[in-house]
């Protein structure tokens, strides 16, 4: 079974995102924090990472950046940003 980590704040995002991604199989953990999610991230092995860019403590791009420094995995970002 693949392995995601969801790092998203909004809980109704996750909400249905989890759900989808569950129903097709997957096994779905999740962070609402850039904190939270480097915890994940030090103690577990994920397949994909789903980055929100904002979070109340950091940012998905510098989340990224320290994945990047460890390993290669794919990385997609989702916002809901309503700027550019």
């Amino acid at each position: 079974m693949k392995k995601i980590l969801l790092v998203e704040d909004d809980l109704t995002i996750v909400s249905g995102l989890r759900y989808a991604l569950e129903v097709d199989g997957y096994d779905v953990e999740v962070a609402t924090t850039f904190r939270e999610a480097q915890k994940f991230i030090e103690n577990q092995e994920f397949d994909l990472f789903i980055l929100d860019i904002n979070l109340p403590d950091g940012n998905g791009l510098d989340l990224c950046q320290q994945i990047r420094l460890q390993m290669n995995t794919p990385v997609i970002f989702l916002t809901a940003s309503d700027t550019e």
